[in-house]
């Protein structure tokens, strides 16, 4: 028996996949960028690029293929990973969901409220921090699926 993605899943993971690879909102923002590292690779350029095609490819593999995100029913290990995993997946885009809305929504309260420019980086950085754990998400997800494939290959074989 295979285990359907659902919408909310489909959209969760895609939603999760684009606001790592698309900078955008404040945890994108110049002093967030500086104060999380920046790049990961040494060409400043080359690894974001590739990770913006690889994460379009997988979101437009995602909305247009039926069942891409499907996989076989697993028990145990994989299905606690499966089931923690869309849990975070789902935490993840919708700290995805306030980054892309925290600007406009901080632009809005008067500035006798907030200092400015330290509100903004202080909101990024806890943006970014917490749009880990849907990586995290993504990626314990990812690993349910591949264990519940290669379970299902071994019960093929024997």
């Amino acid at each position: 028996m295979h285990l359907r993605a659902s919408s909310y899943i489909k959209w969760a993971y895609a939603l999760v996949v684009l606001s790592a690879v698309l900078p955008i909102g404040l945890a994108s923002s110049g002093w967030v960028a500086l104060a999380t590292g920046g790049t990961s690779l040494g060409v400043p350029f080359l690894g974001p690029i590739v990770l913006l095609v690889i994460g379009l490819y997988r979101v437009f593999l995602v909305a247009r293929i039926p069942g891409t995100l499907d996989a076989p029913e697993i028990a145990g290990l994989g299905n606690a990973l499966r089931k923690i995993g869309i849990f975070l997946l789902v935490f993840g885009a919708v700290i995805g969901a306030l980054n892309l809305i925290s600007r406009p929504l901080l632009l809005a309260v008067p500035s006798r409220y907030t200092s400015g420019a330290p509100v903004f980086f202080v909101v990024g950085m806890y943006l970014s921090m917490l749009g880990g754990l849907g990586l995290l998400g993504l990626t314990m997800f990812e690993l349910s699926r591949l264990l519940g494939f290669e379970q299902h290959a071994r019960k093929q074989n024997s």
